[in-house]
C-alpha cells in the first residue's frame, strides 16, 4: 500500500552522541522505526548499545543496527545483538559484521521469506552472466550534477512508493552530490531521464555502497541497471575505492540478478531493515572486492 512520502526529518536525523566511554554517529529514523549507527568508538561496545537501545525504546523504535569489526562481535552478542550479514572489505579490506538488535518480536516476522528464497534459487541456479547489452539507439549515460536534481528526484518519486532516505528531495540529492555520493543517470533518445543509480562512498574505509537504483517501468528489460552498475564500478576503481557492496530488496528479482551476474556474493539478509516500496522489507547484502 502506498504511503505519503515522509519529510527528511521523519526519514532520519543524523546525530553525534558522546557517552562516558563512547562516541557514536547515528541516524535516528521515525519513518524506518530504527536507529542506524554509522560509526562508533567505544571501550565497551555492549554498554554503548544498551544506551542506544534505551533511546530507541523511548522513541518506540524496534531495531538498532550497526557495522562492527569482528573483534567487537562477542561483546555485541552478549547484549543481544545478532549478526545478520558480513560486508567483506568494509574496513579498508577487512570485513564488517552487520549486527542487529530487535526490540519487538513483530519486527522479526517475515511473511515473504519463502518467496524470497525461491527468487534466490531461481537466480543462482544459472551461471552468472556479466555481459551487458548495448544501450538502445539514442540513449546516453552521464554523471548527474545539481542541474539534474529535480528530474532525478521526480524519477525516484515515480518509482518508489517509499524509500528509507529522502532521495525524492532535490536539495538532499544536491547536498550528497557535493560530499560523498556519485549519481549516474541514463537519458532516452528524447532526453528524458529514465534510470539512475549511485555509489555512496566512504573514503575513510575505501568502500562504496552501490545503491539508489531506479528505472521507469516502461524502460525495464533494456539492461539499464547493468550499464549503471558497470559504470559506477569503473568510477570507484578510478577513485581507488575497491570494496563494493549493496543492500538490495530481497523481493526484487531483477536487482538481485544484476548483482549476482556482476560477480557479487550474497553474505546475509537484513530482516525488515527499512521502509521501502510502501512497507518494511528484508534486504540482501551482496559484496564485491574489485581488487581481487
Amino acid at each position: 500500500m502506498a504511503v505519503a512520502m515522509p519529510t527528511a526529518l521523519e526519514i532520519g536525523v543524523e546525530q553525534r552522541v558522546k557517552g562516558s566511554d563512547f562516541t557514536v554517529d547515528m541516524v535516528v529514523s521515525d519513518f524506518n522505526q530504527r536507529i542506524q549507527v554509522l560509526s562508533y568508538e567505544a571501550r565497551d561496545p555492549g554498554a554503548m548499545v544498551e544506551e542506544i537501545a534505551a533511546e530507541a525504546q523511548r522513541r518506540d523504535h524496534t531495531k538498532v543496527f550497526l557495522k562492527a569489526p569482528d573483534f567487537d562481535r562477542e561483546a555485541l552478542e552478549d547484549v543481544g545483538m545478532v549478526r545478520e550479514a558480513t560486508v567483506s572489505g568494509y574496513f579498508c579490506g577487512q570485513p564488517a559484521e552487520v549486527m542487529a538488535l530487535y526490540l519487538d518480536d513483530d519486527r522479526l516476522e517475515r511473511p515473504y521469506e519463502s518467496e524470497q528464497q525461491e527468487i534466490l534459487e531461481a537466480i543462482t541456479e544459472r551461471p552468472a552472466d556479466a555481459s551487458i547489452p548495448d544501450l538502445p539507439p539514442g540513449y546516453r549515460m552521464a554523471i548527474a550534477g545539481p542541474a539534474d536534481a529535480e528530474e532525478l528526484a521526480a524519477l525516484y518519486r515515480t518509482v518508489f512508493a517509499s524509500y528509507p532516505f529522502p532521495i525524492t528531495d532535490p536539495a538532499y540529492l544536491i547536498s550528497t552530490m557535493g560530499t560523498h555520493v556519485l549519481f549516474r543517470i541514463v537519458r532516452d533518445d528524447k532526453g528524458a531521464l529514465v534510470a539512475a543509480a549511485s555509489a555512496e562512498t566512504c573514503r575513510r574505509y575505501r568502500n562504496a555502497e552501490m545503491t539508489d537504483f531506479a528505472t521507469l517501468p516502461s524502460q525495464r528489460g533494456l539492461g539499464l541497471a547493468q550499464h549503471l552498475l558497470a559504470a559506477l564500478e569503473d568510477d570507484m576503481l578510478e577513485a581507488a575505492i575497491p570494496n563494493l557492496y549493496t543492500i538490495a530488496r530481497a523481493r526484487s528479482a531483477g536487482m538481485n540478478r544484476v548483482f549476482y551476474n556482476r560477480g557479487y556474493e550474497m553474505t546475509g539478509t537484513l530482516v525488515n531493515n527499512c521502509h521501502i516500496a510502501g512497507q518494511f522489507e528484508d534486504m540482501h547484502v551482496w559484496c564485491l572486492d574489485s581488487s581481487s
